[in-house]
């Protein structure tokens, strides 16, 4: 609505005062997420099937397959994927997810990661926090991979409580300068 009137030479307006804002940023392709082994690019992560509530961390990716799922060990770990930095400087890594309430809000009630280098074999708890309850989240790893280096990513996840669902999320892998 616009009001426009005139009293002793003046004109006063009244409109809406609010505006839309839209900004955006170049993602980095710098960072790969590759297979455990051979540097080829991965496309899915999948967490197998689970009872309502339970910890699930065993996911696995379309380049190793099932028959090659992440291990959690003290002593032979092996993580879900690698994550290669193929640009020309160091960068920290910073994930992002998306909610996954895709279709059924509440269908993950946590996810979390490790990343490390990837000669660590010693990797038996995942537990640094990518999403308390599920939503979406950035996080700052604030680890640095050197260029032409690689880190190991491992994943775990709290389902909810609902039953007999299936749902998604988007993982992004980003990269900035230290």
């Amino acid at each position: 609505m616009v009001m426009i009137g005139g009293l002793g030479g003046m004109t006063y307006v009244s409109a809406s005062n609010v505006s839309t804002q839209s900004a955006s940023t170049a993602s980095a392709t710098t960072i790969t997420v590759v297979g455990k082994v051979a540097d080829t690019a991965i496309t899915t992560i999948t967490f197998p099937e689970g009872a309502p509530s339970a910890t699930i961390s065993v996911p696995y990716n379309n380049v190793d397959t099932v028959s090659d799922a992440q291990v959690l060990s003290g002593t032979v770990s092996e993580p879900v994927v690698r994550l290669k930095n193929t640009s020309g400087g160091t960068l920290n890594v910073t994930l992002e997810i998306t909610t996954w309430n895709g279709t059924y809000a509440g269908f993950v009630a946590s996810e979390d990661y490790e990343l490390v280098v990837t000669t660590d074999a010693t990797v038996a708890v995942v537990d640094n926090v990518l999403s308390a309850n599920g939503n979406a989240a950035s996080v700052p790893t604030t680890i640095g991979i050197t260029t032409g280096a690689y880190k190991a990513l491992y994943l775990e996840l709290v389902l909810g409580s609902l039953a007999g669902k299936t749902d998604s999320s988007t993982l992004t892998v980003l990269g900035e300068t230290p």
